[in-house]
């Protein structure tokens, strides 16, 4: 498998059952080289795997089924549209119409019990003074003003008529609607991240003013009423009445008393979605059980977990038929990039329904992927996923990349296929990866979760560098050909790593932070960070010892590792300026380094060009200073020039001020 193989892979995704449990809607998402972007086409299939169809091509985002499941709406920006609006298309295909008109982008569509109209979220119209100012330029407005705030809107399909539903100067982040028009919506004072923590839940009977539910710092994520609107289910990083560094949970909320119970309480997992399952006092939901993410059902009266879909894989997104009867989900592993599954939800008998990637074994050479325990050198219990080079023969050492994981709160999980990982690529080129799920991740528990509280590295690189161990021990690796990677927390990790150690003679670090302090400050968010370390970093009781003691700034003298660096011009998450303050220092201290910076880009790289360069680029790092071969350079399609000799590869420079 070359990089454009990798990129062009189809992956189905986003499947949303009919109400009657026919058929199942979803996205195909494609490479599209001329418009150098992936984009998304919408298709039909039936539940049992037979008459699948084109719906819509490159659009028809968020498509969602009428109640008699007659019709579909969905958005898309088409013709003079300037922003995305609602369209309507019969289920049967044909010509779609718009149903709404306007200026703002319109999101999270819901269609109303009766199927007369349907609710959306779309932005506020703006200030008429701020309006008026930013026609003429004068746009000088106040850092973090709370602006693009978004309401809940009504569209009828008899007429196009739109009316707002919940009125306030606040911002609506999702929303659900019961058969009688309650409204159920999560409201915070803005779209900023860390003013997330003043959201709450409130309720809006027909006709009735609307009351808060909650009153808490909770955070409140995915909230859903039952089918009987008696009570509301939510997800939060929550336990024992009070938001933390916690896995999530899952909570239900009884509408008239208030009370908020947990369900599964003390489960190790990290709750994705959930949802209510019709007609049976279930909610279902996925979970990240350590490398695999799985489906579930819990009964809310007696508190009982079941099993629906458990495996080596990981579960991206799942719904339901009106009934309950049946589920449909999308699944990813090691030995396909996704298909979608329909299982009934009584008795779960799991089958594809989509056969998008059933030759894929034929038609590429893959590696193999395995789940691996060891134990870290303090005695945790530690897991991990390692993915073997082809033509792998035992006895053999071969040389290792790193891999460590973003978020730092997420975990790896079965799946060989994404791109920033480009393990069939990496394993074509004969390098063996590891990836570690380190304490300061999700899924093992809240004290698994809590290793990085008052000590971002207490833990995560000793346990990285504890499965380096474990592998070499074990007579896979080769310890003199090794290498690191990682992208956001995994850029962290690498930067860190090398730091504490000079084992690895080449780093990839993506979009990572290097000095705590300055990332704290101007990220877009800080808030969630603080129990890392204990206080902000401002202020005469902050604590900077923890904030030099983990900021690899403090210790880039130590550095001898050829590093390369990558990070988006646009990135609020990590600000590329880390990436600067790491590239300028290896650089003085004679390191051999290079950055480039991807222009128009956020915190992942949306651009077809960009990510092919990002493979590229970091294939050609590691085959030069890991085992010293060349790498050819794949060309994006219909471009008709050299390979990029590794030599003549320019770095991107940050612009001068």
């Amino acid at each position: 498998m070359t990089p454009i193989d990798l990129l062009e892979l189809a992956r189905p995704g986003q499947p949303r059952l009919s109400p009657d449990g026919r058929s199942l809607l979803f996205s195909l998402a494609r490479a599209d080289w001329e418009r150098n972007g992936m984009v998304s086409d919408l298709w039909r299939v039936g539940s049992d795997g037979h008459d699948l169809r084109p719906m819509i091509e490159n659009g028809g985002s968020e498509a969602t089924w009428s109640p008699d499941s007659r019709r579909i709406a969905f958005l898309a920006r088409r013709g003079d549209d300037k922003t995305r609006q609602i369209y309507l298309l019969p289920a049967d295909g044909g010509e779609a119409t718009r149903l709404t008109r306007g200026s703002r982008n319109i999101g999270s569509l819901q269609w109303a019990a009766d199927g007369r109209s349907i609710y959306f979220l779309a932005d506020q119209p703006e200030d008429r003074g701020v309006a008026a100012r930013l026609r003429e330029r004068d746009d000088m407005l106040a850092f973090e003003s709370p602006r693009n705030r978004r309401g809940l809107w009504r569209a009828e399909l008899s007429s196009g008529r739109r009316e707002r539903v919940v009125h306030g100067d606040f911002d609506i982040g999702s929303y659900d609607v019961a058969r009688d028009g309650t409204v159920l919506y999560r409201r915070s004072p803005s779209r900023l991240l860390d003013e997330q923590r003043h959201a709450e839940l409130w309720l809006q009977p027909p006709g009735a003013p609307a009351r808060v539910l909650t009153d808490n710092d909770f955070q409140e994520r995915q909230p859903r009423l039952s089918p009987d609107a008696r009570s509301v289910l939510f997800l939060a990083n929550a336990e024992n009445g009070r938001y933390g560094t916690f896995n999530t949970n899952l909570f239900v909320l009884d509408v008239a008393s208030g009370r908020v119970s947990e369900l599964q309480s003390g489960l190790p997992w990290a709750i994705e979605h959930a949802q209510w399952r019709p007609g049976s006092g279930e909610i279902v939901f996925s979970a990240t059980t350590g490398v695999r993410r799985e489906l579930f059902a819990v009964d809310v009266a007696r508190d009982r977990l079941r099993p629906l879909a458990r495996g080596d894989f990981a579960i991206s997104d799942f719904s339901l038929s009106g009934d309950g009867r049946s589920i449909a989900y999308a699944a990813a592993s090691a030995t396909s990039p996704g298909e979608l599954y329909v299982t009934a939800a009584a008795k779960p008998a799991a089958r594809a329904v989509t056969r998008y990637n059933r030759d894929i074994g034929a038609r590429f050479r893959l590696p193999r992927q395995e789940a691996i325990q060891w134990q870290a050198a303090d005695g945790q219990p530690l897991e991990g996923l390692l993915t073997y080079p082809l033509d792998y023969r035992p006895g053999t050492r071969y040389p290792l990349i790193v891999q460590s994981h973003g978020g730092p709160r997420s975990s790896d999980v079965f799946n060989v296929f994404a791109y920033g990982r480009f393990n069939p690529v990496l394993a074509a080129h004969g390098f063996m990866t590891l990836s570690v799920n380190y304490r300061g991740g999700t899924a093992y528990g809240d004290a698994f979760l809590q290793g990085m509280n008052a000590g971002y590295f207490r833990h995560a690189d000793k346990d990285v560098l504890s499965g380096v161990d474990h592998v070499i021990a074990r007579g896979l690796a080769d310890p003199e050909r090794l290498g690191t990677m990682g992208w956001s927390a995994g850029g962290h990790m690498t930067n860190r790593l090398i730091t504490v150690t000079d084992r690895f003679k080449a780093a990839a670090s993506g979009a990572g932070a290097v000095d705590w302090p300055s990332m704290y400050l101007t990220s877009d968010t800080r808030w969630q960070r603080q129990e890392w370390f204990v206080t902000p970093p401002y202020g005469s009781q902050a604590r900077r010892d923890l904030y030099t003691e983990y900021s690899p700034l403090s210790a880039l003298d130590k550095v001898t590792t050829p590093t390369l660096i990558l990070a988006g011009q646009q990135d609020e998450r990590v600000p590329w300026t880390q990436s600067v303050m790491l590239y300028r220092a290896l650089e003085a201290l004679g390191v051999e380094t290079e950055l480039y910076l991807a222009p128009r880009e956020p915190h992942n790289f949306r651009e077809l060009h960009h990510r092919l360069f990002q493979i590229n680029v970091q294939m050609d790092w590691f085959s030069r200073h890991v085992t010293g071969t060349p790498y050819r350079w794949s060309k994006a399609p219909g471009k008709e020039r050299e390979p990029v000799d590794a030599d003549a590869a320019e770095p991107l420079e940050p612009a001068e001020s």
